[in-house]
């Protein structure tokens, strides 16, 4: 039975409208003859998703969220089935304990579906979602359920749209507006939400169009995105090159890896300078490979086919003889590339590659060497032949031999045992044919040269055993070094990364040449993908060779492709061991961020709850006492003592109110809710207007504001409250019988209105830290609010397009000048 195919409509946040979109299609569907049912929804009191669903089938639910009814709809055989909500979870005990579940039923039973999904529900992305929004995706799908989706379908909605939609109650009830704008959907959250939607959609895009390439045998690249390969080799303008790579990059915006080439034949060790190179590459946002290969131009040109990339940067190496210029790297990548552009960089001398031993396969000779032994077989022995048949009457056998020998030698010294093994038996039969009587006859007379010949293929074979056990115990060495150095860097991924879990997952398929690897852990009865790599990475540990990373084994690593010899298990263990600790330092910190998250939030709850506390008290205690002091029926109040009374009810009100107005102004700049409402404006009407609004203002300000200034085009009422505040705060701090300053002069383009007190002042270390909420500095002042006065004018001041500069005020104090645009025109 032919798979059912799936489409998905994919949204960075809820509310965007991938519900409406999914029944939308649905209906379309209906109308051109289509049999759709609906197997799950949930329309949480939304108008437009509840008249999406007139005229459709619905097919019921099972009781008690325990999943749809997949036997009716199996059995009813529609065209397509309509499934909110890919990454929900059904009740405990249930068949299938998780939608995207019951979505594989439908399509192994043929049955088209149509589902929705945010990106926060998949996986890999989950702990990146987690620490924008701060707080971790309830259900999370594995990855490849997305990626093997026949379509997707990204539902995209502006921020600024989104919280509109939110404000009006088009996607939460009205009690949970405010909470929901000052959280989850703060315009910031949102876009970086947006941004990651919009980048992995386009890497599953890129993937799509990889394969029908390969499907439709396309060889030609496609150069829909641009990436960067770097040849690094630790020579000394590597950093150069580097730099150089990492700019081409940054204009074309693509990716940057960098690529050392480890010659397993060199023997030469790593020196310090390419690490110093791969730090430089991480710094600029790249990434480092490694290949093993003998060819240099090969691998480079290799890795960049396989990687897809359009850009090959390389050193010039120049200082090289002219003599080998036909043969330099850059005339073989030329010769080898046919569809990446190479950038060849001019270098202060020959590069000089210090290759890094890493983790090699086990290999034999190349294909290059082991035909230029062969070659030396056959050329060797004919020419050898030829020379000394001509000698044969001069030249005693003794010396025949010895020559022959050291023929087999060499050509066993170059391409190992089995050339050897020929070798020494052709050299055997040559000399028997032509130097040994009778001649052109494999008869022996004497027995001298009998016991000759014997000797000569004993040594020979003899030889070329021990040439072949001395290049086998030096690549074991070269093993042996390179697998300690792959494990010290796995070592230093694990102290370094913030995350090393990807980082060692794609060095591990890249070492080992794997199709794919795979990081799983148990979630009740499936497995959910932490992290893979390649192009076949699995699901399930029996789809490929599983590696337990725990003892028991809820954590499997399991890994496609080629099998491997016993030695390369045994240090992929090793590296199994390091993926167990980076598994479990990942868990460590999501536990970590969301305590941090935790105490951040008790942190601000507790500050608030002090400086609300702390405020409230006085004001409240006062008009209590005063309420109640009138209240008296046998007490006479004088009228001075009335009236007395009176203006503390009316001084204690009016802090009331500045502390209801800067907790509410601060709840709408955290939740982004700012409205502006711009208008020609007179800056001294508004200082005036300020100025009455706070009532500590009377007689202690002098202000200096010329009708003269052209007239702003700006918010009055946020710009009121900017100037209100900082006044507040200026006269709040200002010792008795000092008075404040307003003073506003335009100078160029911009108009400044300064605010200037002759208080205590504050250390520059202070103030980075005066316009955040609640910095009350020792409470030293019982006017100085809880510490919001401040943080709201920084805020509003952004929000009208001013900035807030602060300085020292001459002869003691602070200055604090709003810097306005002045108009164009």
């Amino acid at each position: 039975m032919q798979r059912g195919v799936l489409r998905i409509y994919l949204g960075a946040a809820p509310g965007v409208g991938k519900t409406v979109a999914m029944l939308t299609e649905g209906s379309r569907r209906q109308h051109r003859g289509a049999r759709v049912f609906v197997g799950a929804v949930e329309t949480y009191g939304r108008t437009q998703t509840a008249a999406a669903l007139d005229g459709l089938v619905i097919v019921a639910s099972l009781p008690a969220n325990a999943g749809m009814d997949l036997d009716r709809l199996v059995a009813e055989v529609p065209d397509v089935v309509l499934v909110d909500d890919l990454g929900a979870a059904n009740r405990s005990g249930s068949v299938h304990l998780r939608r995207w579940q019951e979505v594989q039923v439908l399509l192994d039973a043929g049955i088209e579906v149509v589902t929705t999904l945010n990106i926060d529900q998949l996986e890999s992305l989950a702990d990146s979602v987690a620490q924008i929004t701060g707080a971790a995706a309830l259900n999370t799908i594995p990855d490849i359920i997305a990626k093997n989706a026949d379509q997707i379908e990204l539902v995209d909605i502006s921020p600024e749209a989104l919280r509109r939609r939110m404000a009006h109650g088009g996607i939460y009830p009205a009690e949970r507006v405010d909470a929901a704008l000052a959280n989850y959907f703060r315009p910031g959250t949102l876009g970086a939400l947006r941004e990651i939607a919009l980048l992995w959609l386009a890497e599953h895009v890129e993937e799509s169009l990889h394969r029908y390439q390969t499907e439709q045998n396309i060889v030609d690249r496609w150069e829909t995105r641009e990436r960067i390969v770097v040849a690094m080799t630790g020579g000394v303008d590597g950093e150069r090159l580097i730099r150089r790579a990492g700019r081409l990059a940054s204009r074309l915006r693509g990716d940057l890896i960098g690529l050392h080439v480890v010659q397993t034949g060199s023997g030469r060790e790593a020196g310090p300078e390419l690490q110093r190179h791969r730090d430089l590459l991480s710094e600029i946002g790249g990434t480092y490979r490694e290949v093993v290969d003998d060819d240099v131009a090969r691998a480079l040109v290799g890795f960049a086919d396989g990687e897809r990339a359009t850009q090959l940067v390389v050193g010039s190496g120049r200082g090289a003889p002219r003599w080998r210029e036909r043969s330099s790297m850059v005339h073989a990548l030329s010769e080898l590339s046919e569809t990446v552009d190479i950038h060849v960089i001019p270098t202060s001398r020959a590069p000089n590659p210090q290759p890094l031993p890493m983790l090699a396969r086990r290999r034999r000779r190349t294909k290059r060497r082991s035909l230029a032994a062969w070659g030396l077989c056959i050329v060797g022995l004919l020419a050898l032949t030829l020379a000394l048949s001509r000698l044969r009457s001069t030249v005693e056998l003794p010396a025949v031999l010895l020559m022959y020998l050291s023929l087999i030698m060499s050509v066993a010294a170059l391409g190992g045992r089995r050339v050897g093994l020929f070798a020494s038996l052709a050299g055997f039969g040559l000399t028997n044919w032509y130097f040994i009587p009778p001649f052109h006859s494999l008869a022996i007379d004497r027995l001298e040269d009998v016991i000759a010949l014997v000797v000569f293929i004993s040594v020979a074979v003899f030889v070329a055993e021990i040439v072949e056990r001395t290049a086998e115990r030096s690549r074991e060495s070269l093993r042996a070094r390179s697998e300690a150095a792959a494990l010290a860097r796995s070592s230093a991924l694990l102290v370094g990364a913030a995350d090393p879990l990807p980082e060692l997952v794609d060095q591990l398929r890249i070492t080992f040449g794997l199709a794919g690897v795979s990081v799983l852990e148990r979630s009740g009865a499936d497995w959910m993908t932490h992290t893979a790599s390649g192009d076949e990475a699995q699901t399930r540990p029996q789809d490929g060779i599983a590696f337990a990373l725990d003892t028991s084994g809820d954590a499997q690593l399991v890994i496609t492709g080629e099998a491997l010899p016993s030695q390369d298990l045994q240090v992929l263990r090793a590296f199994a061991d390091q993926l167990s600790v980076a598994l479990q330092w990942r868990q460590r910190r999501s536990e970590l961020e969301a305590s941090e998250a935790l105490s951040q939030a008790d942190a601000l709850r507790t500050a608030l709850l002090r400086a609300v506390s702390h405020d409230l008290r006085t004001p409240l205690a006062s008009t209590k006492a005063a309420v109640t002091s009138l209240m008296q029926r046998d007490v006479q109040w004088s009228a001075a003592d009335t009236d007395s009374l009176l203006r503390t009810i009316d001084e204690s009100v009016d802090r009331l109110n500045r502390l209801v107005g800067d907790l509410l102004d601060m709840s709408r700049l955290q939740a982004g809710a700012v409205q502006l409402a711009n208008r020609p404006t007179a800056l001294e009407d508004v200082v005036s207007a300020a100025l009455d609004a706070t009532p500590l203002s009377a007689g202690r300000v002098l202000v200096d504001v010329p009708e003269t200034l052209p007239l702003l085009d700006t918010d009055p009422a946020l710009l009121e409250r900017v100037v209100a505040n900082i006044v507040s705060n200026a006269l709040a701090w200002s010792p008795t019988g000092r008075t404040v300053r307003v003073e506003a002069a335009q100078i160029g383009r911009r108009i400044h209105l300064r605010i200037i007190d002759q208080g205590p002042g504050l250390s520059r270390a202070d103030r980075a830290r005066m316009f955040e909420p609640f910095q009350r500095y020792g409470d030293h002042s019982n006017d100085a609010g809880v510490g919001l006065g401040l943080a709201v004018a920084r805020g509003f001041t952004e929000a009208i397009g001013a900035t807030l500069l602060v300085d020292d005020t001459p002869g003691g104090g602070l200055t604090i000048t709003i810097d306005l645009p002045a108009p164009t025109s």
